[in-house]
């Protein structure tokens, strides 16, 4: 593959990585990383060509979430804090640690728990929305930071948390982690500036690619986060977790294909079924009944 298709490749599968990304929160990361070691590039490699891609779409994606207004503040900078400072112990472990896997079994584990928690909200409608909780964003922001610089797994980590705890709004929740995600990247570019900067200068080509599509899908993604409903929203983003670290749990199990087309179209019903499911009914308005106003005697 020439150099030209291959950019060329790396800026559609990045404008379309980005489209889902921005809208739902996750995964550019993981279809980024996919494309660059499905080429055959080293891991450092990789991962610093998708911190540097990321850096460019995952700006572009938090400028248009604050634009419209899907950023909650206090949980994004929070997030962008211990984000940024884990992507950079991930690059640093990445390029100094062999046989660095960004993913076990155990949390692939319990992330389908709560991405499975989040599609029966959706289906049934009933999300715990209210008062902000940001207890928890400093431990999600590490976690996810030195999973995105490893192997691109930012969303998937942080998004199915924030969804679940945080009693944000679902497209708050996905905009306030595009704004983590970005300096996340940051952090992680720095550490592998800093620990590997052979990686940097091997992958640029194709991470110019992938910044581009993604940046040019960035905005479109943001404005559709707020247009889908709260319920649909959280019962796709639930089953978009599901399927990335189903994918992770059985990456290293010798399942036959047709197995795993069988579990991934299973999925996809559950998915379409938790689109169309039982929504909480709301109760009907009553109008405000007036006092009728009362004439004084003659």
């Amino acid at each position: 593959m020439s150099v030209s298709i291959a950019v060329v490749s790396a800026a559609a599968a990045g404008l379309v990585a980005q489209l889902v990304d921005g809208a739902l929160g996750m995964g550019f990361g993981t279809v980024s990383a996919a494309l660059l070691t499905g080429i055959g590039l080293a891991p450092v490699v990789a991962a610093a060509a998708l911190a540097s891609a990321s850096l460019v779409a995952g700006t572009m994606s938090a400028a248009a979430h604050t634009r419209f207004g899907n950023v909650h503040w206090p949980t994004a900078t929070r997030l962008a804090a211990a984000g940024s400072a884990g992507g950079f112990v991930g690059a640093w472990a990445l390029a100094s640690l062999a046989g660095l896997d960004g993913a076990t079994p155990v949390a692939s584990a319990a992330l389908i728990a709560v991405g499975a928690v989040l599609a029966w909200r959706g289906y049934r409608g009933r999300l715990p929305l209210g008062a902000a909780r940001t207890g928890f964003t400093l431990p999600t922001g590490l976690v996810g930071g030195f999973a995105g610089a490893v192997a691109g797994g930012w969303g998937p980590v942080t998004v199915p948390v924030l969804m679940a705890v945080s009693r944000l709004e679902p497209r708050r929740a996905v905009g306030s982690a595009a704004v983590g995600q970005a300096a996340a990247a940051a952090g992680a570019l720095l550490g592998f500036w800093i620990f590997a900067p052979q990686s940097l200068a091997v992958g640029m080509p194709l991470a110019e690619g992938l910044a581009i599509g993604g940046a040019l899908a960035a905005p479109f993604a943001a404005w559709l986060t707020g247009r889908v409903p709260a319920a649909q929203l959280t019962a796709t983003i639930g089953m978009l977790a599901v399927a990335l670290h189903l994918r992770a749990l059985l990456a290293d199990v010798p399942l036959p294909w047709p197995a795993v087309a069988g579990a991934y179209l299973l999925l996809a019903a559950l998915w379409a079924l938790a689109l169309t499911g039982p929504r909480r009914r709301t109760a009907p308005h009553i109008p405000e009944q007036r006092p009728e106003r009362v004439e004084a005697g003659a």
